[in-house]
Order: structure tokens, then C-alpha cells, then sequence
């Protein structure tokens, strides 16, 4: 888990780094229609902090976990926060804090409990070393849509 929580830290602050002067309305523009902004995708990834964050530490508290199906949600979710009206700034803040607080977090997991598992809704059990290691790559997939929507929307 060390290792994980090492990665996520560099990762968050050498994105954090790299565009954390970006400007408000390039933040805002959505490369096409249905598509999301640069707002937007650092918002899904909050939203991904927020609930992996009560996954990591809840799944240390009991052996199996239910969680509000976020999966089937996430687009819902993104439009119902208009993470658009926010300052990029004050968002992209946020988004390094919470991954510095995961970090930490995942740092600390008690090994014995890893095999702790989240009840899906569909009937599978995903144990909780499986979704810390999915956070990292979810975030990494994440912050490439960021490079690849902020060049088409400067070009």
C-alpha cells in the first residue's frame, strides 16, 4: 500500500504543479457537446475522493461494505454540482488536499484488513486492496482526459 500512496502523492503533485495557474474560462470550455470541461473531469475525480475516502476507511471498520451505486450515477452527478460556476483554483485546490488526505490514508490501511470486501449491487465482491489499486488507475486515466480535452480546447 506504500507503494500506492507514494504514487498517488507524486502523481497529484506533479499534475498539481503543471497546471495549477491554468486560467478559469479555459477550465469551463467543453471540447464538444455531452463533454466534459476541465472543471468538470477535477470534479468527478472529488467525487471519486470523496467515495473511495468512506471506502478505505469504512472497510477497515467491518469485513463487507455496501455503498450507494455512485457507477451507475457519476454522469448524474457531475451535472447536479455545475461544477462549471466554480473557481478552477478553488476546485483544483481541493482535489490535491483530498488525494494528499488519501494518500495518507491508503499509507496507513491495516494490512489484515485488505481483504475486507465492498458488496456490489450485481452481486460481486471487490476486496479493498483491489479498490485502492483501482483509485491510483482511475485517477491516472482521468488525468489524461485532462491533458487530451485541454488541447483540444486550446487549439
Amino acid at each position: 500500500m506504500k507503494a500506492i500512496s507514494n504514487n498517488l502523492r507524486r502523481t497529484v503533485d506533479a499534475f498539481y504543479k503543471r497546471y495549477e495557474g491554468l486560467e478559469d474560462n479555459i477550465a469551463s470550455k467543453r471540447p464538444g457537446r455531452g463533454e466534459w470541461s476541465l472543471k468538470e473531469i477535477i470534479g468527478h475525480l472529488i467525487n471519486s475522493a470523496s467515495n473511495n475516502q468512506q471506502r478505505f476507511v469504512g472497510l477497515q471498520t467491518v469485513t463487507e461494505m455496501q455503498f450507494p451505486p455512485y457507477q451507475k450515477h457519476h454522469l448524474d452527478w457531475v451535472g447536479i454540482e455545475k461544477f462549471n460556476d466554480l473557481k478552477f483554483a478553488d476546485m483544483f485546490l481541493l482535489w490535491k488536499q483530498y488525494n494528499i488526505l488519501i494518500a495518507h490514508v491508503i499509507a496507513n490501511i491495516n494490512a489484515g484488513k485488505l481483504d475486507n470486501y465492498l458488496a456490489m449491487d450485481d452481486g460481486r465482491k471487490i476486496p479493498l486492496k483491489a479498490i485502492v489499486a483501482d483509485y491510483l488507475s482511475h485517477l491516472k486515466i482521468h488525468l489524461n482526459q485532462f491533458e487530451e480535452t485541454l488541447q483540444r480546447v486550446t487549439k
